[in-house]
């Protein structure tokens, strides 16, 4: 009864967060069906009835894919990461440490559905790609375990990594910069963040449980990583002569659509069985024979981990095939119905903000954060507080992406000001405000954004004859972003009321013409404390 339960909670959370953007598509439909004229938009971009009911199949499939991909990463990847974790800390061996991190952090970002989805719309090799980001998060996974390891300052680590992103950015092909944002975004997501919440609790309870609080930036340094890993792709395609696709060789986002809902389901089946397997497999062989040679598990916690895993690949098979087959092109063909005429623009708006808030609303990892904060925040902040401002500044950043690809004008303009600002605010709040910031990212950025909201705005650029690299990309560095400022912000007025508190409390004891005791000795002994 008990297994019941848990998978009706994980049933309804994933209906939850999906049914907002159904029952928006679904009522757009109803709309253009019966309340437009005839002709309002061209007939390549109306919604057709097969788009509408290979929409509806995916969103069934999408509910119940993430519904197994829940279940089974809960199952596998976290114990993964705290088996493997804490088994690599108590070996105290820091070559040790760096290699079975860095394998583990190429093979988990490989196995990541968000990265797969995004890296299958940029137009260059796949594999290049993924490999090259696998590898920048193995890279990065290192450099924050050696951190915690060596207790050296986020802040500034957050600063000189960053910093060096910026001043890289702008020696590559300007298309690819918003691509490189948006890979940091999308990398931490909902395979890798169970890994590496698994991975930090395992390594905070090798030392007894100290320092935990240090495993909160870890998930934020391995977005950097990808970033890196895809200015390096773009300066050695630059140097080889190579390019990124011309508006006329991009593929027409609604080129691959036709009524045939069935052919198309059945393909995109076994095409991702067998890439799904491709990436998941690889991390259950390693998980295996690293168990059996250092950790030595008994055979039912060993079975129990294999079975998550067979149920994470079969909620990846069908999230992934549902969001090929119904959300990504529907989505394309209502950003660019929208797209080829300027009139639309105060719809467009409204339209991603409802977009970028329900997405958010709906993510039941964004729950988890809100109600963490409280909890730092002593109560200081209420949870449906940062929920409300969290959900409406994601909504703001789709917005501000939109607005930017009509004008036409650089992301930087965005991220410069954006991240001066972050790290302004990281040296004048307590530390665990940035690390939460910084790690709040990637939970923000979660599959709708990938699987939805981005086709929605490459096909509105698409279809005003822009340049896609330029202009529909960048929307998950926005997502990504916004929750750094706005926890940040939330950290600052927390810091702000006590002391404010502290002030008039401090008030109240000291009247103007009180008569006081004063304790010489204890004011020495506290001085001497301090």
């Amino acid at each position: 009864m008990g297994k019941f339960k848990f998978w009706l909670s994980k049933l309804r959370e994933a209906a939850i967060s999906t049914a907002p953007i159904a029952i928006l598509i679904v009522a757009i439909f109803l709309i253009e069906r019966f309340a437009l004229p005839a002709g309002f938009f061209e007939d390549k971009y109306q919604i057709a009835d097969h788009d509408i009911y290979a929409f509806l199949i995916a969103v069934a499939m999408i509910v119940f894919g993430t519904m197994f991909f829940s279940v089974g990463t809960e199952q596998s990847m976290t114990d993964i990461g705290k088996y493997i974790g804490s088994s690599v800390v108590k070996k105290k061996n820091i070559f040790f440490l760096i290699i079975m991190t860095f394998a583990l952090g190429v093979l988990v970002t490989i196995a990541e559905p968000d990265l797969a989805v995004l890296s299958g719309q940029i137009g260059v090799a796949k594999e290049i790609i993924v490999g090259a980001i696998g590898v920048g998060v193995g890279v990065f996974l290192v450099i924050g375990v050696l951190r915690v390891a060596f207790k050296k300052n986020l802040n500034i680590m957050f600063l000189a990594f960053y910093g060096l992103v910026f001043i890289l950015v702008y020696i590559i092909d300007p298309r690819f910069l918003p691509i490189c944002f948006d890979s940091g975004g999308v990398t931490t997501g909902p395979v890798t963040v169970p890994f590496l919440l698994g991975f930090g609790l395992g390594m905070a309870a090798s030392h007894g449980g100290k320092n935990s609080d240090d495993s909160f930036g870890l998930t934020a340094l391995c977005s950097v990583g990808p970033i890196l890993a895809v200015v390096i792709i773009a300066a050695v395609m630059k140097f080889s002569g190579q390019e990124l696709p011309t508006m006329e060789q991009f593929a027409d986002p609604l080129a691959s659509l036709n009524g045939d809902i069935g052919g198309n389901l059945t393909h995109a089946l076994l095409s991702n069985s067998r890439s799904v397997a491709f990436s998941v497999v690889p991390i259950l062989v390693f998980f295996i024979v690293y168990e059996l040679i250092f950790i030595k598990l008994p055979l039912k916690t060993v079975l129990r981990i294999v079975l998550g895993m067979v149920i994470t690949y079969i909620g990846l098979v069908s999230f992934l095939s549902a969001v090929e087959t119904g959300f990504m092109p529907i989505a394309s063909k209502l950003g660019q119905s929208l797209g080829t005429d300027n009139k639309f623009l105060p719809f467009v708006i409204l339209l991603g903000v409802l977009f970028g808030l329900f997405g958010v609303l709906a993510e039941p990892a964004v729950h988890v954060l809100v109600q963490e904060i409280e909890q730092v925040s002593d109560g200081a902040i209420k949870k449906w507080v940062v929920l409300l401002i969290f959900s409406l500044s994601i909504g703001v950043a789709v917005a501000l992406q939109l607005t930017r690809a009509y004008f036409e004008f650089d992301l930087m303009y965005y991220l410069i000001p954006g991240y001066i600002l972050v790290f302004s605010l990281s040296f004048l709040v307590p530390k665990i405000y940035t690390a939460m910031a910084f790690d709040s990212g990637g939970v923000a950025s979660g599959p709708m954004t990938s699987t939805f909201v981005l086709p929605f705005c490459i096909g509105f650029a698409y279809a005003r004859g822009e340049d896609v690299y330029l202009y529909g990309f960048g929307l998950v560095a926005m997502v990504a972003m916004m929750p750094l400022i706005v926890l940040q912000m939330m950290g600052l007025i927390i810091m702000i009321r006590r002391k404010h508190a502290l002030a008039v409390a401090r008030k109240r004891l000291r009247e103007e013409d009180d008569e006081q005791i004063i304790h010489f000795f204890e004011v020495e002994e506290e001085e001497a404390a301090i």
